[in-house]
């Protein structure tokens, strides 16, 4: 039996927190907060070093619970890739008073001391009405670049489609108790679960053009969301020699890998080997969880086991597999637009914030979802 507690995991939000994120560190940490919300407003005057520079060192020693570090995480990190990429030209050093606290942070909370899909999205958000669900109508966004609607639609999109994926991964974790019982029945009426979450997250990314455009997603947002380019960056204080770490991609949603060990689904050659580096952005819990459920029994061996005994549990696997590609096409659509063709116009590239070449990536992890379809 697998306790999805345990793995940081609600059954109803999934991978987003199960408690609503912290919105306030204590006063010692004022500046923090004060400098981190200026963000879009010292990108729009070109003084984001100028003013980090000038922050006092704050020893973040006596953050003790995780909501407090998750949001020290997410503060510090917004404010690092401002630091890194919000001028003309990368920065090569991160001072020492972010470099020390953010890397302190991030070791404790088990992540890569860069701002991640996990900060960015799932760690990044309030309800305006407490008492009502997390919804795209009753969420807004605690930290951001631009401050634009476009910007904050996008994460919350992001926010939505992972608190839908909620009841799928109850659905995987209950179909792995099915089997393992051989109740085909509750087999059945969990896939029928997790068709109707991944409905609902299909129906939330085709939302995203609502109040995204891709003409301001492109030029204003993706710069400061975009790769690091090579050597990478010295945090001061704290390593002499530059790191490279990865910028926050939906390829470190542990929902979509989760999806993905459910249905059997593998990935090869560098676009498998990427993915399976993107684990190393994930809360370490998420990783847990990935790997115990890789070790758990097949669900589609299990169903090529009953042979032509149990077409119903094969039709509804194959329509599970077929939702997954129907959401990776439109993810797929979405880049085409949103960076491809935006990237043309400049005679620019076209690889994803990750760094990858984004048409052959998403095409590549489309057309092998695709392949698993039981025939």
């Amino acid at each position: 039996m697998i306790d999805l507690s345990t793995y940081e995991i609600d059954p109803v939000r999934g991978f987003v927190p199960s408690e609503d994120p912290l919105t306030q560190l204590p006063p010692d940490f004022a500046a923090w907060e004060t400098i981190s919300a200026q963000i879009p407003a010292l990108l729009t005057a070109g003084k984001v070093r100028q003013i980090i520079d000038k922050m006092a060192i704050i020893d973040p020693v006596s953050l003790k619970s995780k909501d407090q570090l998750y949001r020290a995480f997410l503060l510090l990190s917004v404010m690092a890739n401002a630091y890194i990429m919000g001028e003309t030209e990368q920065a090569s050093v991160l001072p020492r008073n972010l470099a020390m606290p953010l890397c302190y942070v991030a070791k404790k909370v088990g992540l890569p001391p860069v701002f991640t899909y996990f900060s960015m999205m799932l760690y990044n958000w309030f309800r305006i009405d407490k008492s009502e669900p997390l919804d795209l109508d009753n969420l807004a966004i605690s930290r951001s670049y631009q401050g634009s609607q476009d910007e904050h639609w996008f994460y919350l999109d992001m926010v939505v489609i992972e608190a839908h994926g909620g009841p799928a991964v109850k659905a995987i974790v209950d179909i792995q108790l099915a089997m393992a019982d051989d109740d085909v029945v509750a087999v059945e009426q969990n896939l029928h679960c997790l068709i109707v979450a991944q409905e609902k997250m299909l129906a939330t990314l085709n939302r995203l053009p609502e109040k995204c455009d891709p003409y301001i997603f492109y030029n204003r947002l993706r710069p400061i969301l975009d790769a690091w380019k090579e050597p990478g960056i010295i945090y001061e204080g704290v390593s002499e020699e530059p790191q490279m770490w990865i910028a926050a991609s939906a390829a470190q949603s542990s929902l979509f890998h989760t999806l993905d060990i459910a249905l059997s689904i593998t990935h090869h050659n560098q676009g498998g080997e990427f993915l399976r580096k993107m684990r190393d952005y994930m809360p370490l819990k998420h990783r847990q969880f990935l790997a115990d459920l890789e070790a758990r029994p097949s669900l589609r061996e299990y169903i090529l086991s009953k042979k032509q005994g149990y077409l119903t549990i094969k039709a509804l696997y194959n329509q599970s597999v077929e939702l997954l590609d129907a959401f990776r096409k439109k993810h797929l659509e979405i880049s085409a637009n949103y960076v491809v063709k935006q990237a043309r116009k400049k005679e620019a590239g076209v690889s994803g914030t990750s760094g990858t070449n984004i048409t052959r990536f998403l095409g590549q992890v489309r057309r092998e979802t695709s392949e698993f379809v039981i025939q």
